[in-house]
């Protein structure tokens, strides 16, 4: 009985012994664990700042892109005036030995207003399409 004794507290005693061995390597791999969870943590925030910082300068340059759009359609409503002008003089000037020629030229100074509205629209669309598919390289491309 006195062996069993012994046994049972040998045993008891080695079981401890791993207990605490076990959570020795447990407590060094849960300190290993939230070391790379924070590594990997800082890692991610970073290219989180850096696609944000990304997304912002796509904008910033979609926005000045827009913004020379804009006065490049003040130029076209320049000449769209000028043309409008010229065709105001044009019928003002009425009677005489001109008249087809006046009317040839108010019919040119209409497609020209026309041409001008159609260069425009056409300039608007393509520098849009321009700027924001610059705008997604940019962002699809950090």
């Amino acid at each position: 009985m006195a062996a069993a004794l012994i046994g049972v507290v040998l045993f008891a005693g080695g079981y401890q012994y791993a207990a605490a061995l076990y959570g020795e390597d447990i407590a060094v791999l849960r300190e290993d664990y939230a070391t790379r969870a924070q590594a990997l943590e800082a890692k991610y925030r970073e290219k989180e700042r850096s696609y944000a910082q990304s997304l912002v300068d796509a904008w910033e340059a979609r926005d000045k892109a827009l913004a020379r759009a804009d006065d490049l359609g003040a130029d076209l409503e320049r000449v769209r005036k000028q043309a409008a002008d010229a065709k105001r003089r044009l019928s003002a000037a009425a009677g005489g030995t001109c008249d087809t020629e006046r009317e040839q030229l108010a019919k040119c100074a209409d497609f020209l207003e026309r041409g001008a509205d159609l260069v425009r629209r056409g300039v608007e669309l393509s520098e849009r399409t321009a700027i924001d598919k610059d705008a997604v390289v940019k962002i699809a491309g950090h």
